[in-house]
C-alpha cells in the first residue's frame, strides 16, 4: 500500500503533462514517457505481491523513496501551473529545471524498479485495472437480482389469475435472456405451471415453424402429424391445448410488434394464472405487448441504478440480520410501552450493530412513527457541549438561534423543552463508557408519548447499565447457513444455481469470514468485480490465509479489498479518512473534493468528469467500501461515509504514507507536536481550529488540501484560518494550494487577496454566514467550484466569469451581472435570482452545458423563462421557484418546457397555471409525470 497510491496520483500529472503540445526541448518528453513506464512496472510488481506482505515491500520501498515520489508530484504541479500563468508557450528556463529534476527523478525509479526485477521474476499482469466493465457489472449484478425478485412474484401472483405476458426489456444485451432462463428453470417455477415451453423467435422461422416449435415442447400425446398440418389447424391444437392447462411460454428476443400479434393468438386465457414472459430490446414491443402490465427493464444508468441499489443494499441488511431488524422495530412501535426506553444493540467486531440501527433508523415506518430523529456518533473527542450542539443541530430550524453563545445548561434545557413536546428518536452510535451515557441521558425527557434511544455498543456492561427494564439486543456471529445466504445475495445469486460458483462452497466463506457479516459482505462485493472462474483460486489463497493466527479475519479481508481495488480508487477511498469518524459526507461535496483533487481520470471532449466520479463512488459502493447513510426523495444517494472498522483500520495507514494529516482532537495538535511529521503534510483536516504557531511550521509549507469541521462561534478558528491563508499567500511554496473546504466554519476570514492562490480549484463556504466574498475571487483561474449556498453573501462580483474552468456555481439566490461570453465548461448554477426580469439579461441562454439549474422568477418572466430554460439542452435538473417579494407563490409557466428532452428532476414551487394545475399536485419532486420530460 506504501507507494502505490503517491504512484497513482502522480502517474495522472505525467499523463496529463504529455497531452501538452508545447515542449521545447525533445529529451523532456522522453523523460516524462520513461517516468511513466517506470511507475507503471512498479504498480504492477507491487500488485503481483500478496496483499499482506506490507512488511516486505516497505523493505524496499522505504520512506525515501516515498519522499522522492512526494516531491516529484511537487515539481510536476508547480510546472503544471505554467501551463495556466502562461498559456502560450512554456518558459524555456523552467523547462530546463524540470527536465533536470524530471532527469534524477527517472534514475530513481529505474534504481527501485530494479531492484523488484530481482525479487520477482516478471510483473504479473494489471488484475485490478480500471474498467467501465467492473461498473457495469456492479451495477447489473444489484437489478437483475431486483428484477428477478419481481418476475417470480409477478409469474406465481395468485390474486391475477388472467393471462398476463411480462415483458423484459433492456435496450443493449444486459442479460434479459440470462435472466429468462434462470427464472424459467427455477423448481418453484417448473412446479407452479403444467406445461412449459421455450421459443426463440429467429426472424428467419415463419409463423408455421414457431407454432411447430412449441407445440413439440408439449406432451407426445398431442404430437400427431403435425407437420402435415395447416397452420390454422396447428394453432386450433395449440389454442385448445393451452386452455385445459396452467402454461408458462417464454418468446425469447421478439424484435417487431407484428411478431408478437401473430404469436399471440393461440394463447388462450383460461383464467388459471398462465404466463407469458417475452424478452426485447424494443420499448414499443414491451409497451404493446400487454397494455395493462408494465415491462421490467434492466437498468445499467447511473440515474436509473440509484433506486435499484437502495433497495438492493436494504434488502442485504435484512438478510444479514433479518431477525435482529424486527426484533427491533417491533420494540421500537411497541404502542403498549410509551415510556421512554433504551434499546442497546451490542456486537464485538464488526458484527454490524451500527449498520442495523442505520438500517432500521431510516425504514419509512420508523420514519412515520417519530416525528423527529437524530443520529449521534458519540466520539471520544467531543465534549458533552459538542454533542449536545450537534444534537440541536438536527432541530427543525426555527429553534436554532445563536446555539453556540449558549452556555451548556441553557443548551440542556433546550433540548429537554423540545423533546417533552415531541416523540423522538434518538441514535446514540459506539457509546463506550457509562459515564458518557449518563451525561447525555439528562436532557432525554421522558413525556410518556413512545419515545425510544437506540444505543450501539461494544461493551455489554454498558448496554445492561443504560436501562434496567430493557434486555440488550446482542448480535452474535452468523451461522455457517446464514453466512451463505448473506454471501449469496450479495453477489446476485439464487441458492438453486450455486453450480456456477465453481466450487466456492458454505464452509469456505464460514472459514474465512468467521460469521461476520461486514466480512462477507467486503468477500461478495470484491468477488463480483472479477470473473466467475477466478472465485474458486481467490478463496483458496483466503483460506490459507485464514489459518494465520497474527490477522484477524476481518483484518484478511479489509487488507485484500484494498489490495484489489483499482489504483485510481485508493486516493478516492483513502480520502474519506480525512473527515471524522462516522461523519456524513453529502456525495456532492465528496464528487466535488475528488475532482479538484485531481483522483478522477478522463479523457478530455469524451467523458465527462462528474459521471467518471459518480461511477468512482458507485464502485465503491458496490464492494461495500462506501456506505450510504442517507438518500433523497427519489431515490438517489445524498450522504456517504466510511464505514467506522474501516475508518478504524485505514486513517493511521493513511497517514503513515504522508497522504493526509488529521488534527482530530484538541490534544493531538499537527502545530503543537515537537516531532515533525515524516513529510509534508499535503492534506490537513482540522476539527478544532488553526493555532497560531501552525502557521510558522515549515512541514505545511507544500500544503495541497485544507478541510476544516470546527463550526463553533465561540472558537478562535475564524482568525486561525486567517492567519493561515495569509501566510500562504505570502510565503513561496504554498501557491499549490488547490482546495479549500470552510463549510460550516463561522464566518471564517478571507483575505482580500484570495485571488493569489492560483491553483486553488474548490471554494467551500457553505453554512459559513459569510456577509462578503473577496472581489479577487474572480482572479482564481483554475477554479472549478464555488459554493456559497446558506450564507449571507447578497453580491458576487462580475469578476467571477474570468474563471472560465468554473464548472459547479452555488448561490443563495444571488443576482449576478452576465458573462461577456459564454461559458461552456458551466455544469451547476444554483440559485439565480432573476425576478421580473428576462433571463436573457442574466446570459442564461449562454450556459448551454448546464445540467443543473435553479432559478427564482416572477409571474412576468415566467413564460419566457420557461422557454429559455427549453433551448438547454443538457439540463437535467430544475429547482425553479416564482414567487413575490414577500415570498409568496405566484404564477409559474411550464407549457414551453413539455418538449424537453434530457430533463429528469424537477423541483418546482409557485402557483402552476390552470391548465397544468389539473395534471399537477403540491410542491414536489416531480419525475416523468405529464409526458415530463416526453418518452422517448
Amino acid at each position: 500500500m506504501a507507494a502505490e497510491v503517491p504512484i497513482s496520483i502522480l502517474l495522472g500529472k505525467l499523463q496529463k503533462l504529455l497531452a501538452e503540445e508545447r515542449f521545447i526541448f525533445p529529451g523532456l518528453r522522453n523523460r516524462v514517457v520513461t517516468a511513466v513506464n517506470e511507475l507503471e512496472k512498479i504498480l504492477l510488481f507491487l500488485r503481483a505481491a500478496e496483499p499482506n506482505h506490507e512488511k516486505t515491500r516497505s523493505s524496499l520501498l522505504e520512506t525515501r523513496f516515498l519522499r522522492t515520489l512526494y516531491s516529484a508530484e511537487h515539481f510536476t504541479e508547480s510546472f503544471l501551473l505554467t501551463t495556466v500563468e502562461r498559456p502560450l508557450a512554456f518558459s524555456s528556463w523552467r523547462q530546463l529545471l524540470f527536465s533536470f529534476k524530471m532527469k534524477k527523478f527517472v534514475e530513481c525509479v529505474r534504481a527501485v524498479s530494479t531492484a523488484f526485477g530481482e525479487t520477482q521474476s516478471q510483473p504479473l499482469e494489471d488484475m485490478t485495472h480500471y474498467s467501465i466493465t467492473e461498473v457495469r457489472r456492479c451495477r447489473l449484478r444489484h437489478n437483475l437480482v431486483d428484477v428477478g425478485k419481481k418476475l417470480v412474484a409477478r409469474l406465481i401472483n395468485d390474486n391475477d389469475v388472467s393471462l398476463c405476458v411480462i415483458s423484459l426489456f433492456s435496450e443493449e444485451a444486459l442479460g434479459n435472456t440470462t435472466l429468462a432462463r434462470n427464472v424459467y428453470d427455477r423448481q418453484d417455477i417448473q412446479q407452479h405451471f403444467e406445461c412449459r415451453a421455450w421459443l426463440q423467435v429467429s426472424g428467419d422461422l415463419e409463423y408455421k415453424d414457431l407454432l411447430c416449435t412449441i407445440l413439440k415442447q408439449f406432451p407426445k400425446s398431442v404430437l400427431k402429424d403435425l407437420e402435415l398440418m395447416s397452420e390454422k389447424e396447428l394453432s386450433d391444437m395449440l389454442f385448445q391445448f393451452l386452455m385445459e392447462r396452467r402454461f408458462l411460454i417464454v418468446l425469447d428476443d421478439v424484435q417487431t410488434v407484428d411478431v408478437w400479434r401473430k404469436l399471440v393468438h393461440p394463447f388462450a386465457d383460461a383464467v388459471n394464472g398462465s404466463r407469458v414472459i417475452l424478452t426485447t430490446r424494443k420499448l414499443m414491443v414491451a409497451l404493446l405487448a400487454d397494455t395493462g402490465s408494465s415491462p421490467l427493464k434492466l437498468m445499467p444508468s447511473i440515474e436509473q441504478e440509484s433506486d435499484v441499489l437502495h433497495k438492493v443494499i436494504e434488502h442485504v441488511q435484512t438478510v444479514a440480520r433479518g431477525d435482529a431488524v424486527e426484533k427491533l422495530v417491533a420494540r421500537l412501535i411497541n404502542d403498549k410501552d410509551e415510556s421512554l426506553r433504551v434499546i442497546s444493540v451490542v456486537g464485538k467486531e464488526a458484527l454490524g450493530e451500527t449498520a442495523l440501527a442505520r438500517s432500521v433508523y431510516n425504514r419509512l415506518e420508523i420514519r412515520r412513527h417519530f416525528p423527529w430523529r437524530v443520529w449521534l456518533h458519540v466520539s471520544r473527542d467531543l465534549t458533552y457541549m459538542d454533542l449536545l450542539l450537534i444534537i440541536l443541530k438536527q432541530l427543525p430550524r426555527c429553534v436554532l438561534k445563536d446555539l453556540e453563545l449558549m452556555s451548556e445548561k441553557e443548551l440542556s434545557d433546550m433540548l429537554f423543552k423540545f423533546l417533552m413536546e415531541q416523540r423522538f428518536l434518538i441514535v446514540l452510535d459506539d457509546v463506550q463508557t457509562v459515564d458518557v451515557w449518563l451525561k447525555l441521558f439528562r436532557p432525554f425527557a421522558d413525556a410518556v408519548n413512545g419515545s425510544r434511544v437506540i444505543l450501539t455498543t461494544r461493551d455489554l456492561d454498558v448496554a445492561k447499565g443504560v436501562d434496567p427494564w430493557s434486555s440488550p439486543l446482542e448480535l452474535r456471529p452468523l451461522t455457517e447457513q446464514e453466512s451463505w445466504s448473506l454471501f449469496l445475495k450479495e453477489v446476485g445469486i439464487q441458492e438453486y444455481n450455486t453450480d456456477l460458483l465453481n466450487n466456492v462452497r458454505a464452509e469456505d466463506i464460514q472459514s474465512i469470514c468467521d460469521g461476520l457479516p461486514q466480512a462477507i459482505l467486503l468477500l461478495g462485493g470484491v468477488l463480483s468485480t472479477i470473473e466467475l472462474k477466478e472465485w474458486s483460486r481467490v478463496v483458496i489463497d483466503l483460506t490459507h490465509q485464514s489459518k494465520d493466527q497474527g490477522q484477524s479475519p476481518l483484518s484478511k479481508i479489509v487488507d485484500f479489498s484494498f489490495y484489489l481495488l483499482p489504483s485510481v480508487l485508493k486516493p478516492c477511498f483513502l480520502y474519506l479518512a480525512l473527515f471524522p469518524k462516522a461523519y456524513e459526507i453529502p456525495i456532492r461535496r465528496l464528487l466535488h473534493l475528488w475532482l479538484a483533487e485531481g483522483f478522477v481520470q478522463f479523457l478530455p471532449d469524451v467523458s465527462i468528469p462528474e459521471d467518471e466520479a459518480k461511477i468512482y463512488l458507485e464502485v465503491l459502493v458496490c464492494r461495500n467500501m462506501i456506505e450510504i447513510a442517507r438518500w433523497k426523495s427519489d431515490g438517489s444517494p445524498k450522504t456517504c461515509l466510511m464505514p467506522s472498522f474501516l475508518y478504524d483500520h485505514f486513517l493511521q495507514k493513511a497517514k503513515d504514507i504522508g497522504f493526509l494529516h488529521v488534527h482530530h482532537s484538541k490534544l493531538d495538535s499537527v502545530c503543537t507536536s515537537t516531532d515533525s511529521p515524516e513529510f509534508h503534510i499535503l492534506r490537513l483536516a482540522d476539527q478544532f481550529g488553526v493555532k497560531s504557531n501552525c502557521t510558522m511550521k515549515s512541514h505545511i509549507r507544500k500544503l495541497r488540501s485544507y478541510v476544516s469541521f470546527n463550526s463553533q462561534k465561540r472558537d478562535t478558528s475564524n482568525n486561525g484560518i486567517g492567519m493561515l491563508l495569509k501566510t500562504i499567500i505570502t510565503k513561496r511554496g504554498f501557491v499549490l494550494l488547490k482546495v479549500l473546504d470552510l463549510e460550516g466554519v463561522y464566518k471564517p476570514m478571507l483575505p482580500a487577496k484570495l485571488g493569489k492562490l492560483q491553483n486553488l480549484k474548490y471554494i467551500g463556504l457553505r453554512w459559513t454566514g459569510l456577509d462578503k466574498c473577496p472581489d479577487s475571487i474572480g482572479d482564481l483561474p483554475c477554479l472549478e467550484t464555488l459554493d456559497l449556498k446558506y450564507t449571507n453573501i447578497n453580491n458576487l462580483p462580475s469578476s467571477i466569469w474570468n474563471a472560465k474552468k468554473l464548472r459547479h456555481l452555488y448561490m443563495n439566490e444571488l443576482s449576478i451581472e452576465i458573462p461577456k461570453e459564454s461559458s461552456q465548461n458551466l455544469q451547476t448554477l444554483m440559485d439565480l435570482h432573476i425576478g421580473a426580469n428576462s433571463p436573457k439579461d442574466y446570459g442564461l441562454d449562454k450556459f448551454t452545458s448546464l445540467r443543473k439549474l435553479g432559478l427564482t422568477c416572477h409571474s412576468k418572466s415566467a413564460e419566457e423563462t420557461a422557454k429559455c430554460i427549453l433551448q438547454l439542452g443538457n439540463l437535467q435538473t430544475l429547482k425553479l421557484k416564482s414567487r413575490d417579494p414577500f415570498g409568496q407563490p405566484i404564477n409559474l409557466v411550464l407549457e414551453p418546457m413539455k418538449e424537453h428532452r434530457s430533463l429528469s428532476n424537477l423541483y418546482l414551487f409557485g402557483d402552476f397555471v390552470a391548465d397544468v394545475r389539473r395534471k399537477l399536485s403540491g410542491d414536489k419532486l416531480l419525475t416523468n409525470m405529464w409526458e415530463f420530460p416526453p418518452s422517448h
